[in-house]
């Protein structure tokens, strides 16, 4: 072939190949880049907290503040409603908001959290899963300063859960790994589908009073009571609820939890390994 037509021959063109391996395996290698990767997101969660609150006095408690006024229109309305003792009703409908702001945090802000990683995602060699990630760290340091409100009406209605307290620690960390595939999940769906971020919203604000958070299960009935039973939300909410209210959560919601725990985070992990490639295009 003569010179000048080799130099004028085009460069070769690099081909992006998707990822090798089955997609429970690419979910598997995404995990623990991850995990590898925690100071990043614990960081980013750390200052998009700092940020959202920049300028304030009192930065997240203006969270705290908002759901006791909440708490305490809640509790009146619907203890009047249901004829229940306000003492006990309050520190039912706050234990119970506290615990429900946590897990809808996951699915709403979840809805969100791998479109508002985009620079991100574009820019870098970067998990997506790590958004699921950052996006339960946030979450868990707002229930931190909930936790304030918690320690409020555990003093002022005279209340100790007893020994019951320390089952909050387990309940805590099966929800949290809940959390991290809800996120996951409808992050990845609203990515695809950007009107589910609204939609997502609004189911929520269904759910919770769908939700036994204001008014205990007792009062749907025996035969209503499957509503809540077939709730998963009820039984996730119910494992850290009771333990702080000093009840004993059943083994049902555990399992409920734990269940949920293996088959959402299996279906999860087999689309993201099957569309990850995919996800760049998305946005």
């Amino acid at each position: 072939m003569p010179v000048e037509h080799l130099s004028n021959a085009k460069p070769a063109r690099h081909i992006e190949t998707p990822s090798p391996g089955s997609p429970f395996s690419i979910a598997w290698q995404d995990l623990v880049e991850s995990l590898e990767r925690s100071s990043v997101w614990i960081h980013a969660g750390w200052i998009d907290i700092v940020w959202q609150f920049r300028r304030t006095l009192i930065g997240p408690f203006w969270h705290t503040i908002s759901l006791a006024a909440f708490v305490i229109v809640m509790g009146v309305l619907w203890g009047s409603m249901l004829g229940q003792d306000p003492v006990e009703h309050f520190r039912f409908v706050g234990t119970g908001l506290i615990v429900w702001t946590l897990i809808s945090s996951f699915i709403m802000n979840g809805a969100g959290c791998l479109i508002s990683g985009q620079g991100t995602a574009l820019q870098t060699r970067f998990p997506y899963m790590a958004f699921a990630f950052g996006n339960v760290w946030r979450a868990l340091l707002l229930f931190g300063h909930h936790i304030v409100l918690y320690i409020l009406l555990i003093v002022f209605t005279l209340h100790w859960p007893g020994w019951k307290l320390f089952l909050v620690f387990p309940a805590m960390l099966l929800l949290l790994a809940n959390g991290i595939w809800v996120s996951l999940l409808f992050g990845m769906m609203s990515l695809r589908r950007r009107d589910l971020v609204p939609a997502v919203s609004s189911a929520m604000q269904i759910m919770m009073f769908v939700t036994p958070v204001f008014w205990p299960k007792d009062r749907l009935g025996s035969k209503l009571a499957y509503i809540a039973d077939l709730n998963p939300l009820y039984h996730m909410m119910r494992i850290l609820r009771d333990p702080m209210l000093g009840l004993l959560p059943p083994l049902t919601s555990w399992m409920w939890t734990g269940g949920s725990l293996i088959v959402g985070t299996a279906i999860t992990f087999w689309f993201y390994g099957r569309y990850r490639d995919r996800f760049a295009y998305w946005y």
